[in-house]
């Protein structure tokens, strides 16, 4: 089959910025990029007769982008990652990570600034609060440090605080690591972290799963959790309070059965007292130092097998 049109892939990242079709059995469903060429030409070159029965909510995504002359501005924003060398990768590409066909509601599409070999290794995310102690920042370096020498990439969100800390010790210790944006892949947030996002991009990736014709909002950082704890094979909680970003990202990954690690806090700060307790009353499982991690870790090496797709237009 010949490669699909950057009209065919635009009308794909179209689809894929409705947040609601993102669906398994959806994802699965373009696996066979004839499906998208179908569901294309149904749509913009309509014959006599359907190629295919599409579910109900595709059907009206795909009117409503014909209907409102989405498809060009979805061109346009296709053209500029190019010049940006932004890779785009469609859920029948085969550098798209095995591991988020198994959640179940990956995206259609990722874009990818980086290497792209990154997604393909195991790894392990590193998560926490933004307002990380300094006894925190050392934990999360000692955490990095363990998992790069075990092999593993180490992803994070790019925050400030735990994630910049997890980013950076990872380049440090001469690892990878993936950046996974609430947003536009071209667009840091936060601005602070311009220049670590840069270096990301030299030993690591940085991805999302939206262009910016969807819009940034806060629910996008909640969305973006299973994308994180999705590409990896378990979550390391180095401190957080009894709320926020790091709970939501750790509830994200029970719900995905990864595995969530929680290290134990040296007792000088109540609040990281209080999250700790929290995360191991819902199951995470409790480790003293990021040394006793190593046994955990180790287990948890199974890279997945590739799927073998055509090139896209890429």
């Amino acid at each position: 089959m010949d490669s699909l049109s950057i009209r065919e892939i635009a009308f794909l990242a179209a689809l894929n910025d409705s947040q609601a079709l993102k669906r398994q059995g959806y994802a699965e469903y373009f696996r066979d990029p004839a499906v998208l060429r179908d569901l294309y030409t149904d749509t913009f070159e309509p014959g006599a007769k359907p190629r295919r029965a599409y579910p109900g909510p595709l059907i009206a995504r795909a009117d409503e982008i014909r209907e409102r002359g989405l498809l060009a501005f979805y061109i346009d924003t296709l053209m500029g990652y190019r010049q940006k060398g932004v890779r785009v990768l469609p859920v029948f590409d085969a550098g798209y990570p095995v591991r988020l066909l198994g959640i179940r509601d990956p995206p259609f599409i990722l874009y990818l600034v980086g290497r792209e070999e990154s997604l393909a290794k195991p790894a392990v995310a590193v998560v926490g609060t933004r307002m990380i102690s300094r006894a925190g920042i050392e934990r999360a370096r000692e955490t990095v440090d363990l998992l790069v020498r075990l092999g593993y990439v180490v992803v994070s969100g790019l925050a400030l605080g735990t994630d910049a800390c997890a980013h950076t010790a990872a380049i440090d210790c001469g690892g990878e690591t993936v950046a996974v944006l609430p947003g536009d892949v071209t667009v840091v947030v936060p601005g602070e972290n311009r220049a670590l996002a840069a270096n990301i991009a030299c030993s690591g990736s940085l991805i999302a799963e939206i262009t910016h014709l969807a819009g940034m909002h806060k629910g996008r950082f909640l969305e973006r959790n299973r994308i994180t704890s999705g590409l990896s094979e378990g979550v390391v909680v180095v401190e957080t309070g009894k709320s926020g970003g790091s709970i939501r990202q750790a509830e994200t990954a029970f719900r995905q059965g990864r595995p969530v690690y929680v290290l134990k806090p040296d007792g000088s700060s109540a609040t990281a007292a209080a999250g700790y307790q929290h995360l191991v009353s819902c199951g995470a499982i409790p480790v003293e130092s990021p040394d006793d991690l190593s046994p955990y870790v180790a287990r948890m090496h199974h890279p997945p097998s590739r799927v073998t797709t055509l090139a896209d237009f890429w």
